[in-house]
C-alpha cells in the first residue's frame, strides 16, 4: 500500500469512527459529565486530541496556521491556546468549551490533515522541525509541559503525523468510547 493511502484510511477511519460511535451517541449537553466520580469530561478529550493535532502537525510540521485560528471564537478558546495539551483535563477551561463546537473543530482538523496528506509535500516527514518554536509561538509554559518540549524535541517529522495525529487520536478515541459506554450509551 502506498503511503498517502495509508495515512489517508487511518485518518478517515478515526474520523468515520469518531463520527459515528461517539459525537452522534453522546449528545452535546452530557460533554460536559464526569463518569465515575471524576473521570474525564469527553469535550476536554476531544479538546486535547483536535489541540495536539493542530499544533503538530499545522504549526510544527507544515509550519501554516493552525485550524483552530478561525475556530477559535466558536469553539469557545482564544486565547492560551496551549490549555488542553496536558492529558490532565482542565477543570477551569472545560465550563468554556462549546461541545459541538470542539467536535466539528477535531473534524476540521482531521479534514485539513486528509487534504494536506493528498498532495503536499510528505518530505517534511523526514525532517527535524522547530517544535518548540510552535510551542512558545502560542505561550507554552516551559515549566507545565517541559515533557512536551523534550518529548517533541530533535524528532522526526514523521512522529508528528504518525503519533499526534494517528496514534494520539485513535487512543483518545478509544478513551471516549469507554466513557460513552461508562455514561450507558453503549450501542451494543
Amino acid at each position: 500500500m502506498e503511503l498517502r493511502s495509508w495515512i489517508t484510511a487511518d485518518l478517515t477511519s478515526l474520523s468515520n469512527r469518531l463520527e459515528s460511535g461517539v459525537l452522534k451517541i453522546i449528545p452535546p449537553e452530557r460533554m460536559t459529565e464526569r463518569v465515575d466520580d471524576g473521570g474525564i469530561a469527553p469535550v476536554y478529550a476531544l479538546w486535547h486530541a483536535a489541540r495536539h493535532q493542530d499544533l503538530a502537525v499545522n504549526a510544527v510540521l507544515r509550519g501554516t496556521d493552525q485550524v483552530l485560528t478561525t475556530w477559535g471564537e466558536r469553539v469557545g478558546a482564544t486565547e492560551d491556546t496551549w490549555r488542553g495539551l496536558a492529558e490532565a483535563e482542565d477543570l477551569d477551561l472545560v465550563p468554556h468549551l462549546a461541545p459541538r463546537a470542539v467536535a466539528d473543530y477535531y473534524l476540521a482538523v482531521i479534514e485539513e490533515t486528509l487534504r494536506w496528506v493528498a498532495d503536499g509535500d510528505l518530505g517534511v516527514l523526514d525532517e527535524i522541525p522547530d517544535s518548540a518554536a510552535a510551542l512558545r509561538q502560542i505561550g507554552t509554559p516551559t515549566d507545565q509541559f517541559d515533557w512536551l518540549y523534550s518529548m517533541w524535541e530533535g524528532q522526526p517529522g514523521y512522529l508528528f503525523l504518525a503519533w499526534e495525529a494517528i496514534g494520539h487520536g485513535y487512543t483518545h478515541l478509544g478513551e471516549l468510547v469507554t466513557v460513552r459506554n461508562r455514561m450507558g450509551l453503549s450501542p451494543f
